[in-house]
C-alpha cells in the first residue's frame, strides 16, 4: 500500500510540474491574443475535429478574429478574417515571410527547394523563380501552346475511355493525374535517345504518364515514389546540360543552368553562387511539382463535380465556348487565353471559392516580434491563415455553401475579380505558380467541356461533394462519364 500510495503522489508531482511548466511557457508572452487553454503536452489538438478550418472557424467566434492556439508543443496564431489575413500577409508582409522549420521540413527538403527555405536564399530563388515561370528569356514555345499541347494529349486520353466511368484522381491515390504548373515549363528528352534533335519533347506529366501506363493500365500514381520523381528530375537535368545553348534557353531547367555557369565564373563562394546549384535544382522541381500538381488536379475535379450536379450551369458554359469557338468538331476557333469566355471563368472562380485547394494555406512563420491589430506575436511564431472562412464567410457571401458563378459577375456579365477570393493566399509568400495554375486549369477545363459534356455514373448519380482530410481540400473519389459532344 505505502509503496503505491507513493506512486501515486510521485504521478501527482509530476503532473503538477508539467501543468505548472505548461502554465509559464502560456504566460511568459505578454498581449498574445486569446486563445482555448488546452491540456499539457498536446496542446489543443486533442479537441480538433477532423477538418482543422471548421474548428478554427468555431473558435474565433468565441475568441475573435486573431486567436492564439497550441497545437502541441506549437505556437500558433490563427488569422480568420480577411481583414486580418490582409493587416498581416500584405500591410506587414515583410514579417510574415518564414516558414516552420521542423524534423519533418528538415528531412523533406534538406535546406533545399522553394517551400521550406527562408531568408536570403529564399528571395534569390523567388526572384529567379517570378521570372522564370513568367517565360522571360525563354525561346521557343510559350508557356500557353505547351499547356494546349498537354491538353490536347489529355483528350486523347479521355477519348480512350469510350465514354464508360473512369475516375479522375488525384496523384496522391491512384488511376490518373493531371498536369501541373510545373509541367510544360519543364521539358524531358525521351529516355534513351542519343539524341534530341528531330525528337518530340516529353513534359514532366508526359514522361511520368508514359511511364507508369508501360507498367500498369491503371497508372496507381502514389506508387509514384520519391526516388521515381528524383529520377525523372535528374533525367532532365543531365539532358538539359548535354545540350544545353546558354543564347537560347528553352525553359526553367535551361534559366537555371545558366545561372549556375554565371555564378561559377565568378569564382566567389557567396549566398547567390550557393543558391544555384545542381541539388536546388532538382529540390526546386520537386517542390514546384509537389505544389501545383495535387492543388490543380482537385480544383479540375471539383470544378466538374459541380457542373453535374448543375447541368443548367454546364449547359451556359458550353453555349458561352460554342459561340466564341465554334461546335466542337467544326474547330472554328482556336482556344486561347484571349478567348472571351466570362461565364466560364467565373464558374473557376466560384470553385476557387467554395472548395479552396489549401483551406489553411501553408503555415508561415514571424520572421521577428510583430503588433498585429493590438496584440503582440512573438517572433518565431508560426502563422495560419483560415482561407476557408474568407471564402465562406455570410456575412460577405450570401449562401456561401450554393455553388453561384454569378457572384463574380457584373449587371453586363463581365467578370469581376473580387479581392476576398485568395485561394493562392496572398503578400510576398503567396503561390509563386498562382498565374501558371489559373492559366493551366482554365485551359485543361475549356479544353475538356469543348469536346464533352460530363456527365454522373449511372449506378451513382450524385458526385460525393465530400473532401479528404489533409492540407489539400482533395475530392473524395468518383467515376465520371465524359460523352464527346
Amino acid at each position: 500500500f505505502e509503496i503505491c500510495q507513493g506512486y501515486t503522489t510521485s504521478i501527482l508531482v509530476v503532473l503538477l510540474a508539467v501543468m505548472m511548466i505548461y502554465r509559464w511557457h502560456k504566460q511568459k508572452y505578454k498581449n498574445l491574443p486569446p486563445g482555448p487553454t488546452g491540456v499539457p503536452i498536446l496542446g489543443c489538438l486533442p479537441f480538433m475535429d477532423t477538418l482543422a478550418e471548421l474548428t478554427f472557424t468555431k473558435w474565433s467566434k468565441k475568441y475573435g478574429p486573431i486567436f492564439t492556439v497550441y497545437l502541441g508543443q506549437t505556437r500558433v496564431v490563427v488569422l480568420n478574417s480577411f481583414e486580418a489575413i490582409e493587416e498581416a500577409l500584405i500591410n506587414q508582409g515583410d514579417k510574415f515571410t518564414g516558414r516552420v522549420h521542423n524534423f519533418f521540413t528538415n528531412f523533406s527538403n534538406n535546406g533545399h527547394g522553394l517551400f521550406f527555405i527562408d531568408g536570403e536564399k529564399w528571395t534569390i530563388q523567388r526572384k529567379f523563380g517570378t521570372r522564370a515561370l513568367a517565360g522571360a528569356g525563354v525561346y521557343g514555345k510559350t508557356y500557353e501552346q505547351r499547356v494546349l499541347e498537354e491538353a490536347a494529349h489529355l483528350i486523347e486520353v479521355f477519348r480512350s475511355k469510350d465514354e464508360k466511368p473512369f475516375s479522375i484522381e488525384v496523384p496522391t491515390r491512384r488511376h490518373f493525374i493531371l498536369p501541373s504548373p510545373c509541367n510544360a515549363m519543364v521539358s524531358v528528352y525521351p529516355v534513351h535517345e542519343k539524341t534530341h534533335e528531330g525528337k518530340p519533347h516529353l513534359s514532366l506529366y508526359q514522361c511520368i504518364y508514359k511511364s507508369y501506363s508501360e507498367e500498369n493500365d491503371t497508372i496507381p500514381v502514389f506508387k509514384l515514389q520519391m526516388h521515381i520523381f528524383q529520377d525523372i528530375f535528374a533525367t532532365a537535368i543531365e539532358q538539359h546540360e548535354k545540350h544545353h545553348d546558354a543564347a537560347h534557353p528553352r525553359d526553367l531547367v535551361d534559366l537555371f543552368i545558366n545561372e549556375m555557369h554565371r555564378n561559377r565564373r565568378t569564382f566567389e563562394v557567396t549566398i547567390l553562387s550557393n543558391s544555384f546549384q545542381k541539388t536546388q535544382l532538382q529540390y526546386f522541381l520537386k517542390d514546384l511539382f509537389a505544389a501545383g500538381t495535387e492543388t490543380s488536379t482537385s480544383t479540375i475535379i471539383w470544378a466538374l463535380y459541380y457542373l453535374i450536379r448543375h447541368p443548367e450551369i454546364q449547359d451556359k458554359v458550353h453555349r458561352e465556348i460554342d459561340a466564341e469557338l465554334g461546335k466542337a468538331r467544326s474547330r472554328e476557333g482556336k482556344l486561347s487565353l484571349k478567348t472571351n469566355l466570362p461565364y466560364t471563368k467565373a464558374v473557376l472562380q466560384e470553385t476557387y471559392r467554395i472548395r479552396t485547394a489549401t483551406p489553411l494555406a501553408i503555415p508561415r512563420r514571424t520572421r521577428e516580434d510583430v503588433n498585429l491589430m493590438g496584440y503582440s506575436i512573438p517572433k518565431d511564431t508560426q502563422i495560419i491563415s483560415n482561407l476557408w472562412w474568407v471564402h465562406n464567410d455570410p456575412e460577405h457571401w450570401d449562401e456561401p455553401d450554393v455553388f453561384r458563378p454569378e457572384r463574380h459577375l457584373d449587371t453586363n456579365g463581365n467578370l469581376v475579380m473580387l479581392n476576398r477570393v485568395i485561394p493562392f493566399s496572398i503578400g510576398p509568400r503567396n503561390c509563386l505558380g498562382e498565374n501558371l495554375a489559373r492559366i493551366e486549369i482554365y485551359l485543361f477545363l475549356v479544353s475538356i467541356l469543348q469536346k464533352f459534356v460530363v456527365l454522373p455514373n449511372p449506378d451513382d448519380p450524385n458526385p460525393p461533394m465530400t473532401c479528404n482530410p489533409g492540407a489539400v481540400n482533395a475530392p473524395s473519389s468518383y467515376n465520371i462519364v465524359l460523352k464527346e459532344r
